[in-house]
């Protein structure tokens, strides 16, 4: 039927009594200011009916935008994935088809109905059918997509229960009581059922209702020889998540699919009674939902075996996914076991390439599907140990690289281009492996740190020479001794020169620094040259070696005169005591007005400048950060000149003042900080204002106001300012408090970042104060964040960078200890299986 005629008909449909008075109690909603809605009554009252009327009547109406999606088992179990595309979809959105990234599409849709606020809008009606069997939808209220919804938007979920239940979803998706109505839908009495064609068994109080019907089909099939295996049959049916075919019951009765088929065939008489049958497939499904729940009432004894008979069915098909499976189990046995809370170890199946390794679309959006459940599994497990098990670590590493592999092979298609390059990303992620090798043995003990550096240099051995990133070839050799440095910073060498990135010399210089000094300064030479002799361009950074920053130094001296000393200036903090001392009589001879372009190079030589030189400098203020200068004058006794420069170009704004004055006290000694005057100003701010005092100055902040205080202070900030400043204020404030607070402190960055949608954005810096989490809370981060918070999902991006586990490698030690460390390093090395081959 065409859509238009089948919601014309779907309106025109009489209501039972009941129907009508909850659809009566839905308009006097639509009427009120709540924004949602949960209809609730028992299995065949009519729910879908009344939300199929409310959205055809929607439709009819301009100015309406209305999306419905049916997540029950009618039909088949609907995952959370595409509940959330189609209600995009519907609304005008553009989704990638099939969908991939189910975090995406939370964020995509939250956004959406968020920002329905203008009046010009059309209003946004969501309605959303048997939510209640969605095994995928987030329990976390946080993260729920429909907890914010925007002044013309409303949304209606209906469940099977009652006000207890209600409840319960109310609190799931984030809504509070005034923001809700419930309205609950009675079954129809007998009378209205038989005018509604309705089965009178359906009915409240008619022929002893679903349960009587199923009574009476049980006892005959007791009567009939073998019939205990049609009531099996229908207990398994009673527990699938969609119809099942002959093939789906062969598999779990484990006999041949024609077996299956005769047997069905002998009881349809029966089960005809009870089920419908559809599909090229054949498949069988209850008529009505009120029979599929009567029957799995019934059956509650067989519960037991029948859950014996789906995971064996499933550890069969996991265990060999190379052999043709029904398509029921390649899509529903992840949802099975999250349904049953089964261990762990059970799903990692999940994370195998034989089974997650897509070979279609499609089948890529049911792999992130399964590695979605994995993950949501692993989590529960992670809240109900209070930390992180070796096993449990293990498992979060495997099911992450699962899912960045899924990614890589979801952006190169290889499905559909035989010629895809999978080798670049394979390289990409044998980089990205090793340098979280790195990070994780930074992160053990002496004895068991050679152990998994050895894994990282073997990586590099095998595949380093053909990496693109010269960087993680040179974290590699720095973290390496003897012919193995030598041998991987020559590789780095390779790479750079390779390379045609804007940081090639800036590599090359440190890859100098890293092989035997007779050939660092050509190296080094070889990097001017490259860069033309800018500045900015050759020096790798404040952290440089003194072995690059030699090479460099000598290198360089045949450069003209202005080039010469802005080099010399971002060197010195790497030369030798006495290079540096000739490297500052050399800026002296050669200074000019304005010699130095930015401020970086002039805070680069600032703690150096000899008194004549900072008098120069204090000339160029413009140029010459003033905080520089002010802690150079601090260190040359001269703190009232100081006070008064940082004042002078604060200007009289109090944060201003403020933020220099903390500024001068990381360099003044106690007793000697001008305390009152930050404290009277700091009282003139707003919460957000000093709130960011804290981020920026924490130790400063500590010493001034007091670690009472401070601490106060940056959890006490509101809006605007949102959740970042109030993260990054309490992580930084965990290793600047007294030792006994510093838990306190890192206890609210977490929840704070918890609180604030884990802002990813502020990630890094909490990571900082993983040394005073709480196992629990570094085991919920590591969790939530690994991989799911990087923003560019991949293999490589797995091990390295934002949200990786390169990234997170000391909360995954303050999780779980060494012992966890280890076995993410296991899987880490493991990791190198995926992309080598995907068909």
């Amino acid at each position: 039927m065409h859509r238009k005629e089948q919601e014309r008909s779907e309106a025109a449909v009489s209501l039972t009594e009941g129907e009508e008075r909850a659809r009566e109690a839905i308009e006097r909603w639509r009427a009120a200011p709540a924004p949602a809605c949960v209809l609730h009554g028992p299995a065949g009252a009519g729910k879908t009916t009344l939300c199929a009327r409310l959205v055809a009547e929607a439709r009819e109406r301009a100015g309406v935008c209305a999306a419905m999606v049916q997540a029950g088992r009618a039909d088949r179990l609907a995952s959370e994935h595409e509940i959330l595309a189609s209600l995009l979809q519907q609304l005008g959105e553009d989704v990638l088809h099939p969908p991939r990234d189910v975090l995406k599409l939370r964020s995509d849709l939250r956004n959406r109905l968020a920002n329905g606020q203008d009046e010009d809008e059309p209003e946004v009606l969501l309605v959303l059918d048997g939510l209640d069997e969605c095994v995928d939808w987030p329990r976390d209220a946080r993260v729920s997509p429909l907890r914010e919804l925007g002044q013309r938007v409303r949304c209606l979920v209906s469940i099977s229960g009652g006000d207890g239940e209600a409840h319960s979803v109310m609190e799931r998706l984030g809504w509070k009581q005034g923001d809700a109505h419930l309205v609950e839908v009675a079954p129809p009495s007998p009378t209205a059922a038989e005018s509604r064609g309705i089965p009178r068994w359906a009915a409240a109080g008619g022929d002893g209702g679903s349960e009587a019907l199923a009574v009476e089909i049980e006892r005959k099939l007791w009567l009939l020889e073998g019939g205990e295996v049609a009531l099996e049959v229908l207990s398994l049916l009673a527990r699938a998540l969609a119809p099942l075919d002959p093939e789906d019951f062969a598999e779990l009765l484990e006999i041949d699919n024609l077996a299956a088929r005769g047997l069905l065939q002998v009881y349809a008489p029966f089960l005809d009674r009870l089920l419908r049958w559809g599909g090229p497939a054949h498949a069988a499904s209850f008529q009505h939902e009120a029979l599929r729940v009567a029957w799995a009432q019934r059956s509650a004894g067989r519960d037991e075996a029948i859950e014996a008979r789906y995971l064996g069915a499933i550890a069969r098909c996991t265990a060999e996914p190379s052999r043709r499976q029904p398509a029921y189990f390649r899509r529903y046995a992840s949802a099975h076991l999250a349904l049953g809370g089964a261990p762990v170890a059970s799903m990692l199946a999940f994370a195998e390439p034989r089974w997650a390794r897509p070979v279609s679309a499609e089948a890529l959006a049911n792999a992130l599907t399964d590695l979605r459940r994995l993950r949501a599994r692993i989590g529960e497990e992670v809240e109900r140990c209070r930390s992180l098990t070796p096993p449990l670590a293990a498992a979060l590493v495997r099911c992450a690289a699962a899912q960045g592999a899924a990614a890589t092979l979801g952006d190169a298609e290889p499905w559909a281009s035989p010629d895809a390059d999978l080798v670049t990303p394979r390289l990409e992620a044998d980089a990205a492996r090793a340098l979280s090798l790195l990070a994780l043995a930074a992160e053990v003990s002496p004895s068991a740190r050679a152990g998994v550096l050895g894994r990282a240099f073997e990586i590099a051995d095998r595949t380093g020479a053909r990496w693109s990133s010269p960087s993680a070839l040179i974290a590699v050799a720095e973290a390496a001794e003897g012919e193995q440095r030598i041998r991987v910073a020559r590789a780095a060498l390779e790479a750079a020169r390779r390379s045609d990135g804007e940081d090639a010399p800036r590599e090359l210089v440190a890859a100098a620094g890293l092989l035997p000094e007779e050939e660092a300064q050509e190296i080094a030479a070889e990097a001017i040259a490259r860069a033309g002799g800018a500045p900015p361009a050759l020096v790798p950074g404040p952290g440089v070696s003194e072995t690059s920053a030699v090479a460099l130094e000598r290198a360089s001296r045949s450069l003209p005169a202005p080039q010469r000393i802005r080099v010399l200036a971002r060197l010195l903090a790497g030369l030798p005591a006495e290079a540096r001392t000739r490297a500052v009589q050399e800026i002296e001879r050669n200074w000019a007005p304005w010699c130095f372009e930015n401020e970086a190079e002039a805070a680069a030589a600032a703690p150096y400048l000899t008194e004549p030189l900072l008098e120069r400098a204090l000339e160029e203020v413009p140029v010459w950060p003033v905080h520089a200068l002010g802690a150079r004058l601090v260190s040359l006794g001269r703190e009232d000149e100081a006070r008064a420069l940082v004042l002078r170009w604060a200007g009289s704004s109090a944060g201003y003042q403020a933020d220099a004055l903390l500024r001068l006290c990381e360099r003044l000694p106690p007793g000697r900080r001008p305390e009152k005057e930050i404290k009277a100003l700091i009282e003139e701010l707003a919460p957000e204002e000093r709130c960011k005092l804290i981020k920026e100055h924490p130790s400063a902040s500590v010493a001034i106001l007091g670690a009472e205080a401070a601490l106060r202070i940056a959890d006490d900030s509101g809006e605007p300012s949102g959740s970042y400043v109030r993260i990054v204020a309490l992580a930084r404030l965990a290793g600047a408090l007294p030792e006994p607070m510093r838990a306190e402190a890192a206890r609210r960055a977490v929840l704070a970042f918890e609180a604030g949608g884990a802002d990813a954005d502020a990630l890094g810096e909490l990571c900082e104060a993983a040394p005073w989490m709480s196992p629990a809370d570094a085991a919920r981060l590591l969790s939530t964040c690994l991989f799911d918070a990087s923003g560019s999902p991949s293999l490589a991006g797995v091990f390295q960078g934002w949200a990786s586990v390169a990234q997170l490698a000391g909360v995954l030690r303050r999780a779980g200890g060494e012992e966890a460390v280890l076995a993410a390093a296991d899987e880490v090395t493991f990791a190198g299986r995926w992309l080598h081959e995907w068909r």
